[in-house]
């Protein structure tokens, strides 16, 4: 691949960091109320590229976290990540729970000025979960009724359960409780679909695109770059005088390139991911790094329709031989927390994690019970079992690989490592053409669902091919249950199984680290894929 397009990004990048420590010196030495605006925005950067605007169609975390600066549902999350009232204003449950009212605040508009009615959300939850659209997300909503139906292209949209029976009302009816589902809603935005069938795909796009959140994007620069200015008709506005009038997003650029964009005062946010970056983080800036665990963990799937992995004593043993902590502290060195639950830390309604009894072992017993499970199987180092690991190609993932393998080799067990480019990736793992494979997951809201939710037997996120009607039945039960304790109390029953048949091998509790500048206020540890800008401000 060439080397032009990251240098165009880099020339793209510092260029702006010129322009905006021009910009703040001016504003400091109290210049003119153009060259003041200026310094009155927020420039914020993150790993991974931004490939859409559609709030339907989010592909990567980077999507999904800008959406929140742009949409808004009818529920939203806090600066703490709570679920507050979002575009409805207050809403009603039957004592059943299966069915939600929702009334929307009055005089809600479009940024074009167009109201926004009830009428919008029927349409954006018909084309959410239209096959179409094939929205990440939507098998989230199937307990709302008709939802599966219509996802898989079986059932009509009228028959879809969310109706307007007024203006200002919006009704959902569910097929059974769903007791996430006012986190659900705050990431099922509602889309302006006069303007979606007029333009197709084309109205995601600045400047066509209109938005009904606190940032309307005013440009989309080829680098990655995203500007986007206040929206005048954001039902809130007036509770956030102080948010800054314009917003950038830095997106296309390496954690080294944002860590010396921020230090140089050309970033006022940075995420830093990459471990060597994120040490001179900690050494040169402690002050300014905040780290906090989010919704999201790190796996290792296996193949439990192919070959020698069929058989759980072999699964088992190989989770007993890791080593999680060196893993984390000397492989990885993203400051993640070793974990044998699946998980992450940072799911609070889901308060007791299955840990297996294997988890207080020290290394040496681990490894000779590994080891005793293996030679039962017929595994040894003079009969050596190959194995394939796959993943989406990067340095870390490849290191993390070969860590893993050195692990298991005196087991007898070896591990090839394969790379892939992300659409040859996503295909092997479409056709199960592997042993090994790297799996991070990770939740938009907090909620155990999303984890323990991928190994029913038909879940499209399965890429183990594990199947276990016990396990199908308990998360079935799991997702009926009208208090969240209950179904965390299944779901537990589920992860404890897990932990002893293996389809995946936990290895960490994720934590996401963002360096935030001094003249930042409003920061506040999120555990949520995003803090929406609106509730920051510069002093």
């Amino acid at each position: 691949m060439s080397s032009f397009p990251r240098r165009q990004v880099l020339v793209g990048s510092l260029a702006m960091l010129a322009a905006a420590t021009s910009g703040r010196r001016v504003a400091a030495q109290g210049g003119s109320a153009e060259q003041r605006a200026v310094a009155d925005v927020l420039r914020r950067a993150r790993a991974g590229n931004l490939t859409s605007l559609d709030p339907h169609r989010p592909i990567s975390a980077a999507d999904m976290e800008i959406a929140a600066d742009l949409f808004v549902g009818l529920t939203a999350v806090d600066a703490r990540g709570a679920i507050v009232p979002g575009c409805a204003q207050g809403w009603s449950v039957s004592k059943d729970g299966l069915r939600y009212e929702f009334r929307l605040r009055p005089g809600l508009r479009w940024s074009d000025g167009q109201p926004l009615t009830a009428a919008d959300f029927v349409g954006s939850f018909r084309r959410l979960l239209a096959p179409a659209t094939g929205a990440l997300l939507g098998y989230r909503y199937d307990a709302i009724r008709g939802a599966r139906a219509l996802r898989t292209d079986g059932g009509a949209e009228s028959a879809l359960g969310v109706s307007a029976p007024a203006a200002d009302r919006v009704v959902i009816e569910l097929e059974h409780p769903e007791t996430d589902l006012l986190k659900l809603l705050a990431v099922a935005y509602v889309v302006p679909m006069q303007l979606v069938t007029r333009l197709g795909r084309e109205w995601a796009k600045p400047p066509a695109i209109v938005v009904n959140g606190a940032y309307l994007p005013r440009s989309w620069a080829q680098n990655g770059a995203l500007t986007l200015e206040r929206n005048p008709t954001y039902y809130a506005a007036a509770q956030f005088p102080r948010a800054p009038f314009r917003l950038e997003w830095v997106m296309g650029v390496d954690d080294a390139t944002r860590l010396r964009l921020f230090r140089a005062g050309g970033l006022d946010i940075a995420q830093i991911s990459e471990g060597s970056q994120l040490a001179i983080a900690r050494r040169t800036l402690p002050g300014r790094l905040h780290s906090v665990p989010f919704y999201g963990g790190g796996w290792v799937g296996l193949n439990t329709q192919r070959g020698a992995l069929r058989d759980p004593r072999i699964r088992r043993a190989l989770a007993l031989a890791v080593d999680r902590k060196a893993l984390v502290e000397k492989v990885r060195m993203r400051g993640e927390r070793a974990s044998e639950s699946l998980v992450p830390d940072a799911v609070e309604d889901y308060p007791q994690h299955a840990v297996p009894a294997h988890a207080a072992w020290p290394m040496p017993q681990r490894l000779a019970a590994a080891r005793e499970l293996l030679e039962q199987a017929g595994i040894s180092r003079a009969r050596p079992l190959r194995l394939v690991a796959i993943f989406s190609s990067n340095p870390l993932s490849q290191r993390q690989f070969l860590a893993l393998g050195a692990m298991w080799s005196p087991l007898g067990v070896g591990v090839e490592a394969r790379g892939l480019e992300s659409r040859a990736y996503n295909v092997a793992l479409s056709q199960r053409e592997f042993d090994l494979m790297d799996y991070e997951s990770f939740s938009v809201v907090q909620t155990a669902t999303s984890f323990i939710g991928r190994f029913r037997s038909d879940s499209f996120l399965n890429y183990m091919g594990y199947a276990d009607s016990e396990v199908d039945r308990l998360i079935d039960l799991a997702e009926r249950q009208i208090d969240p304790a209950a179904r965390a109390a299944h779901y537990l029953s589920v992860e404890r199984k897990l932990l002893r048949d293996y389809p995946a091998i936990p290895l960490y509790s994720g934590v996401v680290h963002r360096l935030v500048a001094a003249r930042i206020r409003g920061w506040v540890a999120n555990p949520g894929l995003a803090l929406p800008s609106v509730h920051l401000s510069l002093d």
